[in-house]
């Protein structure tokens, strides 16, 4: 089935009528059963909590707990908010200013196909609640494991999370290159949710001790609708999209916090989101005048300007929510990168 399909299927799913709802969550459900199990996450127990960092306050960068690996897999609640996109280009500002000159990080060839955009509130996980945006740019090609030959998935090119314990499994879990960022949510009267996420590596600071002074992302989404439908992930590969992650290895280097931990193989797996409340928003994606440098287009670190934060997205751009979900991460398949 074409990519397209994708968006089609995700407004078609959240502009059902109420008196279907019970029906399609039925069904849902049912198809979620059945395919969990061949997803590779069979291996998630359903009982699976971790360490109990429940309490935020104990589990910020200030925190003087150590940061401890936490393997996968990992069971995790909490808010999404997902924009899909086809891509036109592959900006500069897909890669971190670290990961950017790295051979590692991109290693491959860019396809494009579409493109993901997420932020993700959790209210709990291994490593305690955080919050997290991450860019998918689309499809590479890259050699697979050894006799596979060339494979084509998607990959999280850029993603920044609140504090330092998630940055620090994310990679050695999973090769997914985060760094830290302060995420300022906002709740207005009239029911609109605003987001401004302000980096720790957009103000070319080596240490990446401290948030930029000025958001690199920002959206306002709209009034929740009343209408809530079932979804969980697992029905894209019924519409034949693979969603396989499949992550380079990663460099590393010393910081204020000690995340930025670095791996020698590559890694893949496939989330997962499920949720009973998924609804169709809209998200007001303008970007005021970014980060940019008085007198440049670019911020201090060569990020581009875009009105609407990427090529492809629309100043009022339909964005996917699913309240209170049930996100996973499975053990990952591993094989030796590159020397």
């Amino acid at each position: 089935m074409k990519l397209s399909a994708l968006s089609a299927f995700a407004t078609a799913a959240c502009t059902v009528n109420a008196g279907v709802v019970g029906a399609v969550g039925d069904v849902v459900d049912g198809v979620s059963d059945l395919i969990f199990g061949h997803h590779g996450r069979s291996d998630i127990p359903v009982n699976y909590t971790g360490p109990n960092y429940s309490d935020a306050a104990d589990w910020n960068n200030d925190s003087p707990q150590p940061i401890e690996h936490v393997p996968a897999p990992w069971i995790l609640h909490g808010d999404v908010y997902g924009f899909t996109f086809i891509p036109t280009k592959l900006p500069k500002k897909a890669f971190g200013p670290f990961e950017r000159g790295s051979k590692l990080q991109t290693d491959g060839t860019y396809l494009g196909g579409i493109g993901m955009i997420q932020l993700i509130r959790y209210h709990d996980s291994p490593v305690g609640p955080y919050d997290e945006l991450f860019v998918i740019p689309g499809f590479y090609n890259y050699e697979g494991p050894e006799g596979q030959g060339q494979k084509n998935n998607v990959r999280i090119s850029r993603i920044y999370v609140s504090q330092k314990y998630t940055a620090f499994n994310g990679r050695t879990n999973w090769n997914i290159p985060k760094h830290l960022a302060k995420f300022d949510w906002q709740q207005n009267e009239d029911g609109e949710m605003s987001v401004k996420v302000y980096p720790h590596d957009t103000e070319g600071d080596e240490l990446e001790s401290k948030p930029a002074s000025k958001p690199w992302f920002q959206a306002v989404f709209k009034k929740d609708p009343t209408i809530k439908v079932p979804f969980t992930t697992d029905l894209y590969t019924i519409l034949g999209v693979n969603t396989t992650l499949a992550q380079p290895p990663l460099d590393g280097k010393k910081t204020k916090y000690g995340e930025l931990a670095a791996t020698d193989r590559w890694a893949s797996t496939i989330p997962g989101q499920k949720t009973t409340k998924a609804s169709l928003q809209i998200a007001d994606m303008r970007q005021d005048d970014c980060d940019t440098e008085e007198g440049s287009s670019t911020n201090a670190v060569g990020d581009e300007c875009f009105k609407y934060f990427w090529p492809g997205l629309l100043p009022l751009h339909p964005a996917m929510k699913l309240e209170n979900a049930t996100i996973t991460f499975s053990e990952p398949i591993v094989w030796p990168g590159k020397n």
